[in-house]
């Protein structure tokens, strides 16, 4: 192993590198120290190992270095010895040096490194000195080769001694320097000088030589890395003599050394040294190498002469940073003349590549341009124009060009050089200079002008000259940003100079270059007339083109003058883009005829077509006739010049002037005649007028064409409703039906097919696989496919944009099916260009829409899809594509959208067999898009034709129809108007009613077909229910989506409605002209006098978020000066999105762009001038929310602000009026007017983009503040009422009854609806209403007043007709993507149009089963609940009786579930939701309140209408309002009929009695009261009848009906009656008025009351009759008129009231002679009654409750047999402070009275002391006495009339037979007296209560007698003796006062303490003292 060529020295870190093969130009000391260690020559002979034992092992590095120190020290210890000893053991030593060197990896570890490195060096300069002293220059040459050689293993001392210094050498300075000392640098040199001179005989070079010289040569490189080195070198000649050597260049120098040499020479060169620089200066080595080179330069090769050169200025270049010592020479030694000569020396050379030589000698020559002492002055010449980011530095700022003899060496090289390579060298040279500095183009080109010069010369050079040359221009564009017009000009003059030449095209396409780097260029080339040039020659050659017959060459073959052709064309091109003079140029010089010439030639026609474009610019319309003509009288052939002609349209059709061009020029019937000739083409086989052309090649151009179709329609309002209202959309369909790929027409005789078994594929994955390369699908069907993925990418707006348009004729087949492919599976990812992105227009998700007329074409070829060859495959293509339309209008704005389109109608007329076949496998389909879409909008006759699907036609016959059927006989042309009833629903425009709904019903009715109609009727049924059923259930019952105007400003920002001339102020001398509006009155005043009112409807379908910052502008007023610029807000209500505040203000702000407004949140609003308002909690997205805004103006300029929502008010405030001018002005000038004009939502100066989304509904301003009873009805009529409020109909009111205003007519400043609106136009609006209006919309617009053509969506002012002063003319939308409008229609409000009601009620006269009776009933109560004109109408045609009779009729029929969608229709039961108020009184009172129509259903449904009944006539909050309902319903008289149902039972009874109970409770009339008071009475038994002994509890037979006059039940029926009347009556919830209570008990009269309590009567019945009675004689007024006599019969005079009408109807009979009444005292009736039934206990409690005036009490504890019981819970429970207020009742006491002296007079039954007529007595004497004790004071006990009945009870008369002993012993009895009393003597004398009685009556009097002060106070005595009844004898009398005087006498002997017996035996013993 041969030692390492690196070293690496501890302790200094140095590295050196050795020179492989020396090809390194630069070998510094940093690149000689830059590469790793470790690496090893491989091959290098090994040298003398050192001698070790043997069998020893190789020592380490370690021990070989100390062996060398221990040995090194031996040999310097060897002083003694001989010169030769000394050498030898020196020598010695050297392979141990290397060995250890070798072992370390580089690293030496010897301390006396620099004295081994003097010893050997010194060695080494000896031998090389020995070999050359003495000896010719050949030998010397040999000498110092075989030293320096490796010969083996003999005599290697040299070699040794040559590694060993090259190792030393490479270790570090000091070693170096002991080095160079030893004088060996310069024979180091010399010995190189010698190798490179004299060359060996054989120039066979073996490794070892090869070894030797590396290393050789990198001591010389080592050496001249250090400073002390090179002074060594330079000791000599040695370096002269090398160096001139270099340049002498002698054929026998030896070539092994002649890179080894240059590469030492560089090396000295790169030192940078002074003294080099010096020494060469001395040496004149530059001036004799240079004059060497100068004569060898002819002889040499140029390569080896530019090698030398290049050596030389290498000493140049290195020298100059430190002296220009050597520059200077060069420069006076010719040294410019000698490049020039070696640079031409290379044209002469056939150079295949660049030589390096050269290159370095260009590189050196550009260095040589920098050269100099100063700065070129130069004056600044730029030529403007230039480029905007030019701008010429004066300052250096880069490496600018001094030296022009230097750079005139390029310039003449490239003048007179021929060779491509050397001239592409020199002009690249010359770029690079311009890249170090930009300033060096001008330096030079304002000097020598080379470029200039060099145009002129450059047609003679080579093309890749010319190509690189024009390159060079172009950078001063590109790079430079200089426009060098005197170059361009000599450009154009070589162009002109000579047309024809290669060198002209390359100069036109670097000039198209050119021109396309910026606009400028095509003024300047317009200027310098070169497209004046270009046109004259373009014209030229389209005249030879013309000749030719437009003959060109075939396509592959290059045609030089055909590509300048080109080249020109794309010139012209160029200069036109974006300059409108050049077009006009182009014009001007007749070019436009020519130009059309070139479309025939493919290889033309991309230019020409886009120089069309180009001039389209300035018109349009021209470029679209040459467009459009050229489309049409192209034949079938032509398809390549078609799909061009396409490509070209589709670009300028991105314009707005492009599609308004492209309508005017017929460019619609243009591309549909494209289609149209393509009749047949796709047909099997095809027709042979198209056999020319392929299928593919078909598609493509149906595909390019329907492409140009939907870029013409997208986007432009114009273009699309020119398209739909020419029927256009047909006419495409028409013509794609035509193809030839779609079946035929969809014809009813047709054979029905079966659904497919397998489910379809996704219409996506049809699509692709349609677009496969290996499509599966027959050919026909692939096409239909195709086809429809066209269709569909038109539909939503995308297919124009595709990126895969421009292919070869269907050569590119595959890259467009998987275009295709790729669209159908996903999104088309399009180039977009200047259409705007669609991705934003997504739809929460789902499609969007963009050509609905497209999607209608698709569903006109759906039937057209079948293909009697492949029936199951056509299924299946059909359903997919069914689904996947239905998948489009899942959301509900593609619904509205396709709904104004018109697919329903389209979906009737193409597809009707499929929708009326059920087993259509289209059917299912087709229904579920159908009913999505009616549920939006339909129109009538549409939902005629679909109501009629599957109805066979009538027969021949003439059907006769039953008037009679309708009710009251109306007509039969009223009742499907909307005139029928007030305006409440929207009716569209122009739609006519149904004719006769009577007749509609009779047809409905019809029994024919009845299972077949049945069926019919549930399909409907069901459609209908998807059709009417709310998809937004609303707050409102009137769910019905109004119509509306959306705005999203998600896509463009903004969007509004545009109100001119809200108002226009005038002043005294101003101009009736100038204002704007409609009517016939003065200007409206502005601000209005008395206030005003905002109202609208508007739905939130998204809101703003926060940091959007996009507020709802409900409404903008803004005012504008005349002759001022500023406009201002005056006033404006929004709808805050950072917390959702309505904010109301009346502040004077600028009306000026956002980016010009200050942001919100900097000024405050101004004191009292907004209100601002939370009312987020309040609003919920996706319902119809109602807002008013009401300004009411108060004194000076104050006013209050109330904001309502939904009817409720949210917020009110005190504010600042809207003030009298606009901003800051106070006057205003007599001529000049105020405009006052408004917006709602943004306009387009706020133009912002967001994500809200809002709906906007009827709208109104109102010039009064509203009071809140109108703000309540406006509420109530719902977001669908669109009239002015001046015929109003309250809610539930009678139609027939006058309408009245909600305000005055002139108080209407404007209405806004959707059902008063069209599409217009500014012209229209000009001739229809007033110029100043059209003026202010158009201007709006951003239109011409004169445009005719824009379409402009106008809502009319629904008040324009009203009187009062000017109005506006209605709204204008403004935007055309951010603004929809919706007319909803849905089926529910069509239904009113084509029979309404009648329909229905035939859909349930058809059901022969409850789930088409279900479905039937649930299609009216959807309509019904959302669409209030239907129940009008239902009023009209009397439709609730007529669905009664059909309900009646289908009894059979009727379940739960129907009663449920019945009370949902009525309003009183919501599915699930609880009882809730009676909405729909129709269907209550005819259908609801039919009982004969329950009382005969399954399932028991009376009982649960019974409960619901209960319900909601005791709900708290809305019972009062039902039971109103239900009187208006006759709802008690229905029910007291009930009664006398046979199938009644006695477990309904409570139930319909809890109803009458509630009813009455709720709302009743004294009609009411009659009707069950005189059925209470028919339910009375004759007196014949002892009612007591019949058993009521027992007698409750369920089999018996409850009226039954047979048994208990009618009693019992009675007293549940009863009871049910006293529990109202003394409710304390009813509260009833005296007065009330008084009418009454008059209109029921006494005699009612009376007959409760007759003695016949059943007690439970007395009882009840009795608290009735004195219930009502609680009253003072009533008790009088009662007890002085009333007249009877009233209840039943009032009972007849209305039936004498009934009764006159059907018989005539002679009225009746008044009878006068019959006073009936009432309580002497009562008295006589009573006394039958003094056995109840219940009477006396009642009769004593009536006493102590107080309610009664009901018994619930203890006995109710026990009076005792009954009277003491009286006691304790009654009201003392009611006593004490009002008094004991007289009467009451009068009548206890009388019951006891009736008991009293009962006959002895010898019945115990137990018994009634025993206890009774006591029990109510105890009362007495208690009541008298607790209230001794009451007038009650001094009243004449109860003394006088006490005392006629306490002492009854006797007969004249009776002795007055008897009077003793039975103080009680009674004298007789008249008939009456008669049969109560006897008992009552013997009764036990008689003394108590006495002993009562006697307290009583002790207390008066007592309170009289003196006799003249005897008063109440003198009653009591005057109480003998009138009947009486004289001697009764006598009799009587005598029995009062002793029972007085008694009390005074009591008093006095005597014996009260004695008194009275005393009497007896004298009966005669009077």
């Amino acid at each position: 192993m041969g030692p390492p060529d690196l070293i690496w020295v501890c302790g200094c870190g140095r590295r050196d590198l050795l020179c492989q093969g020396m090809e390194a130009e630069d070998v510094s000391r940093a690149e000689d120290r830059a590469e790793c260690a470790g690496s090893k020559n491989e091959g290098q002979p090994d040298v003398a190992q050192p001698d070790f034992p043997l069998g020893s092992e190789s020592p380490g590095p370690t021990a070989l270095w100390e062996m060398l120190e221990r040995k090194f020290l031996e040999y310097q210890q060897l002083a003694h010895g001989s010169p030769a000893e000394h050498q030898q053991s020196l020598l010695n030593l050297l392979p141990l040096f290397l060995k250890a060197w070798e072992n370390s990896v580089g690293i030496i570890c010897f301390p006396r490194l620099q004295s081994l490195a003097e010893e050997i060096s010194n060695q080494l300069a000896q031998e090389i000195q020995k070999a050359l002293v003495g000896k010719p220059a050949e030998q010397a040459r040999d000498a110092a080769g075989q030293l320096l050689r490796w010969k083996g293993d003999v005599d290697q001392d040299g070699y040794l001694l040559l590694k060993s210094v090259y190792v030393l050498t490479g270790t570090n300075s000091e070693t170096l320097g002991r080095v160079a000392a030893s004088g060996l640098p310069a024979l180091l040199l010399q010995c190189l000088y010698l190798f490179f001179v004299f060359p060996l005989e054989k120039e066979e070079v073996l490794e070892n030589d090869i070894q030797a010289q590396r290393m050789f040569v990198q001591m010389l490189l080592n050496i001249c890395s250090e400073s002390q080195g090179l002074e060594r070198l330079l000791s000599g000649n040695e370096l002269q003599s090398l160096v001139i050597a270099t340049t002498c260049l002698r054929e026998h120098s030896c070539c092994f050394w002649k890179e080894p040499t240059f590469c030492v020479l560089r090396a000295i060169s790169k030192a940078q040294n002074l003294g080099i620089i010096e020494y060469l200066q001395a040496m004149d080595c530059i001036k004799l190498s240079l004059q060497n080179l100068s004569k060898l330069a002819d002889a040499l090769p140029a390569p080896e002469v530019s090698e030398s050169v290049n050596l030389i200025l290498g000493f140049v270049k290195d020298s100059y940073p430190v002296s220009s010592a050597l520059f200077l020479e060069f420069e006076n030694g010719e040294g410019y003349p000698l490049l020039l000569k070696v640079l031409l020396r290379y044209d002469a050379l056939a150079q295949s590549e660049v030589d390096p030589h050269l290159e370095e000698l260009l590189e050196l020559l550009m260095w040589l341009t920098t050269c100099g002492r100063s700065e070129l002055k130069v004056f600044d010449s730029v030529t403007y124009p230039q480029l905007e980011g030019f701008k010429f530095h004066h300052e250096a700022s880069g490496v600018t060009v001094k030296n022009l003899q230097a750079f005139q060496v390029l310039q003449n090289v490239f003048q007179k050089a021929s060779d491509p390579v050397l001239c592409t060298k020199v002009l690249s040279a010359i770029r690079t200079m311009w890249a170090w500095n930009a300033r060096n183009f001008f330096l030079l080109e304002w000097t020598l002008q080379p470029i200039s010069q060099f145009v002129e010369i450059v047609p003679l050079k080579l093309a890749p000259v010319q190509k690189q040359f024009f390159q060079l221009l172009e950078a001063l564009v590109f790079e430079l940003h200089y426009v060098p017009h005197e170059i361009l000009r000599k450009v154009q003059c070589l162009i002109k100079q000579s047309p024809e030449s290669p060198c002209t095209l390359m100069a036109l396409q670097s000039v198209l270059r050119i021109a396309g780097r910026d606009l400028l260029f095509t003024d300047i080339f317009r200027d310098s007339g070169l497209l004046g040039l270009l046109l004259a020659q373009l014209r030229k050659r389209a005249k030879i083109l013309r000749k030719s017959g437009n003959k060109e060459s075939m396509l592959g073959v290059l045609d030089p003058e055909r590509e300048l052709t080109c080249v020109m064309l794309r010139t012209v091109v160029t200069l036109l883009r974006g300059s409108v003079r050049n077009a006009v140029v182009l014009k001007d010089h007749g070019m436009v005829p020519f130009i059309k010439i070139f479309l025939d030639v493919e290889w033309y026609r991309e230019s020409s077509l886009s120089i069309l474009e180009q001039l389209s610019v300035i018109n349009a319309e021209e470029y679209m006739s040459i467009i459009v003509g050229a489309l049409c009288s192209s034949t079938q052939g032509e398809l390549e010049l078609k799909l061009d002609l396409l490509q070209s349209l589709l670009r300028i059709l991105e314009t707005p002037k492009g599609r308004a061009a492209f309508r005017v020029s017929s460019g619609f019937n243009g591309l549909l005649s494209l289609l149209s000739d393509l009749e047949g083409s796709l047909q099997e086989p095809p027709l042979q007028a198209s056999g020319m052309v392929s299928p593919s090649q078909t598609l493509d151009l149906v595909l390019h064409t329907l492409c140009a179709l939907s870029a013409a329609l997208h986007l432009d309002p114009v273009n699309s409703d020119f398209f739909k209202k020419n029927g256009l959309f047909e006419k495409l369909a028409e013509d794609l039906c035509l193809l030839g790929c779609f079946g035929a027409r969809e014809e009813d005789g047709a054979p029905l097919h079966s659904e497919v078994d397998t489910k379809a594929r996704p219409f996506a994955d049809l699509l692709s696989e349609a677009f496969a390369s290996a499509s599966p699908f027959p050919p026909k069907i692939q096409s239909c496919l195709q086809i429809l993925s066209f269709l569909d990418s038109m539909a939503s707006g995308t297919l124009h944009l595709r990126r895969d348009l421009k292919e070869s004729p269907r050569a590119g087949q595959d890259r467009a099916l998987n275009a295709q492919k790729e669209e159908a599976g996903s999104d088309l990812q399009g180039n977009f260009k200047l259409w705007p992105d669609l991705e934003e227009r997504m739809d929460e998700g789902d499609a969007v829409i963009i050509h609905p007329g497209v999607l209608c074409i698709m569903v006109r070829l759906l039937p057209r899809l079948y293909h009697e060859d492949h029936p199951q495959l056509s299924q299946e293509i059909q359903c997919s594509l069914a689904s996947h339309i239905q998948s489009l209008v899942k959301s509900e704005k593609n619904r509205q959208v396709m709904c104004e389109a018109g697919m329903l109608r389209t979906l009737m007329a193409c597809c009707r067999r499929a929708l009326t076949t059920s087993t259509s496998p289209l059917h299912s389909g087709l229904i579920r898009i159908f009913e999505k879409l009616a549920s939006q909008a339909i129109e009538p006759d549409v939902l005629r034709q679909f109501l009629g699907l599957g109805v066979p036609p009538p027969p021949s016959a003439a059907v006769k129809v039953l008037h009679s059927s309708c009710v009251h006989g109306e007509d039969s042309g009223g009742s499907g108007s909307p005139a029928a009833a007030a305006g409440t629903a929207e009716c569209p425009a122009g739609a006519a009613p149904d004719a006769s709904p009577c007749s509609a019903v009779t047809q409905a009715l019809r029994p024919s077909r009845t299972s077949q109609g049945s069926s019919t009727a549930l399909q409907t049924s069901l459609s209908l229910i998807s059709m009417t059923s709310p998809r937004n259930p609303q707050p409102q019952k009137a769910a019905l989506a109004p119509s509306f105007v959306e705005f999203d400003m998600s896509v463009e920002g903004y969007g509004c409605l545009f109100i001119p001339t809200v108002s226009t102020v005038m002043g005294t001398s101003t101009e009736y002209l100038v204002s704007g509006g409609i009517g016939t009155g003065a200007a409206r005043s502005f601000p209005p006098l008395g206030g005003l009112t905002f109202s609208c409807w508007f739905l939130i379908s998204r809101h703003s978020t926060v940091m959007e910052g996009h507020p709802l502008r409900f409404l903008t007023l803004v005012r504008h000066l005349a002759r001022t610029e500023q406009p201002f807000i005056c006033f404006s209500v929004s709808l805050c999105p950072d917390d959702l505040s309505l904010v109301v203000s009346t502040e004077e702000k600028e009306f000026q762009p956002l980016d010009v407004m200050e942001p919100e949140d900097d000024p405050e609003p101004s004191a009292g001038r907004q209100l601002r308002v939370r009312c987020g909690q309040l609003l919920a997205c996706g319902q119809w929310h109602h807002l008013a805004v009401v300004v009411t103006k108060e004194m000076k300029r104050n006013c209050t602000v109330s904001t309502y929502l939904d009817g409720q008010i949210i917020g009110s405030a005190k504010m600042l009026y809207i003030q009298a001018l606009p901003g800051p002005f106070l006057s205003m000038d007599p001529s000049s007017f105020v405009d006052v004009y408004g917006y709602i939502s943004t306009p387009r100066i706020w133009k912002q983009k967001s994500s809200l989304i809002w709906r906007l509904g009827p709208t109104y301003l109102f010039e009064e503040a509203i009071s809140m009873d109108t703000l309540e009805a406006i509420n109530k009529l719902g977001p669908r009422y669109c009239g002015n409020f001046q015929a109003v109909h309250a809610q539930g009111e009678d139609l027939d009854t006058e309408a009245t205003p909600l305000l005055a007519e002139e108080r209407v400043s404007f209405g806004l609806h959707i059902a008063s609106s069209s599409i217009t136009s500014v012209t229209d609006i000009r001739n229809t209403y007033n110029e100043v209006d059209s003026r202010l919309i158009a201007k709006e617009m951003n239109i011409s007043s004169r445009d005719n053509a824009m379409p402009v969506f106008l809502l009319r002012n629904c008040a324009g007709h009203l009187s009062g002063s000017l109005r506006t003319v209605g709204a204008v939308a403004m935007g055309q993507l951010g603004v929809r409008v919706f007319h909803s229609i849905p089926a529910a409000s069509s239904l009113d149009f084509i029979g309404g009601p009648a329909i229905l009620l035939g859909l349930i006269s058809l059901a022969t089963d409850d789930h088409t009776m279900y479905a039937a009933v649930k299609v009216l109560h959807s309509v019904l609940t959302s669409n209030v004109m239907c129940d009008r109408l239902m009023q009209h045609i009397s439709g609730y009786q007529i669905m009664a009779f059909l309900l009646r009729k289908k009894t059979a029929l009727l379940n739960h579930r129907i009663f449920q969608l019945i009370l949902s229709i009525a309003g009183t039961a919501e599915l699930g939701f609880g009882s809730s108020v009676v909405t729909n009184v129709g269907v209550f009172r005819h259908i609801l309140c039919n009982f004969e129509l329950w009382m005969n259903s399954a399932d028991n449904l009376e009982l649960s209408l019974f409960s619901h009944f209960v319900e909601i006539l005791r709900s708290p909050r809305e019972g009062p309002r039902n039971a109103e309902v239900a009187h208006q319903a006759q709802l008690i008289p229905k029910l007291v009929f009930l009664f006398n149902e046979p199938g009644l039972t006695c477990s309904k009874i409570p139930t319909i009695i809890a109803i009458l109970g509630c009813q009455l409770r709720g709302h009743s009339s004294i009609q009411d009261l009659l009707r069950i008071g005189l059925f209470v009475v028919y339910t009375l038994k004759p007196s014949s009848v002892n009612e007591r002994q019949l058993c009521v509890d027992g007698g409750l037979d369920s089999s018996v009906p409850a009226g039954s006059q047979t048994s208990g039940k009618t009693i019992w029926l009675r007293n549940q009656l009863l009871e049910m009347l006293f529990s109202v009556i003394s409710s304390s919830q009813l509260h009833l008025s005296s007065e009330t209570k008084e009418e009454m008990f008059l209109n029921l009269g006494p005699d009612w009351f009376l007959l409760l309590v007759q003695g016949h009567v059943h007690p439970t019945t007395t009882v009840l009759g009795l608290k009735l009675l004195l219930h009502f004689l609680a009253s003072p007024s009533l008790r009088g008129r009662f007890k002085d006599g009333l007249p009877g019969g009233s209840w039943v005079e009032r009972s007849l009231e209305g039936v004498d009408i009934v009764m006159d109807n059907l018989k005539s009979h002679p009225t009746l002679p008044d009878q006068s009444p019959c006073l009936l005292p009432g309580f002497r009736v009562l008295k006589d009654f009573l006394g039958h039934h003094v056995h109840i206990p219940e009477v006396y409690l009642i009769v004593s409750t009536f006493f102590l005036q107080t309610p009664l009490i009901e018994l619930t504890d203890g006995p109710k047999d026990s009076l005792d019981a009954m009277l003491q819970l009286l006691l304790q429970k009654h009201s003392s402070e009611d006593v004490l207020r009002v008094g004991l009742c007289t009467e009451g006491a009068l009548l206890l009275l009388e019951m006891l002296k009736a008991t009293m007079s009962q006959p002895s039954a010898g019945s115990g002391d137990d018994a009634w007529e025993q206890t009774f007595p006591a029990s109510v004497l105890h009362f007495l006495g208690l009541v008298h004790s607790t209230y001794p004071q009451d007038p009650a006990w001094r009243a004449p009339e109860f003394l006088q009945t006490l005392a006629a009870v306490t002492f009854p008369l006797r007969t004249p037979k009776e002795p007055i002993t008897q009077l003793a012993s039975n103080p009680g009895a009674e004298a007789e007296g008249d008939n009456t009393a008669e049969g109560l003597q006897a008992p009552a004398r013997s009764h036990p209560a008689r003394k108590q009685l006495r002993n009562f009556m006697q307290l009583l009097l002790r207390e008066l007698l007592l309170e009289a002060s003196n006799p003249k106070q005897w008063l109440p005595l003198e009653v009591l003796l005057e109480a003998s009844p009138d009947n009486a004898t004289r001697q009764q009398k006598r009799d009587f006062q005598s029995e009062v005087l002793l029972s007085t006498m008694e009390i005074f002997h009591s008093m006095s303490g005597g014996n009260t017996p004695m008194l009275r035996a005393s009497y007896s013993l004298h009966p005669r003292l009077g």
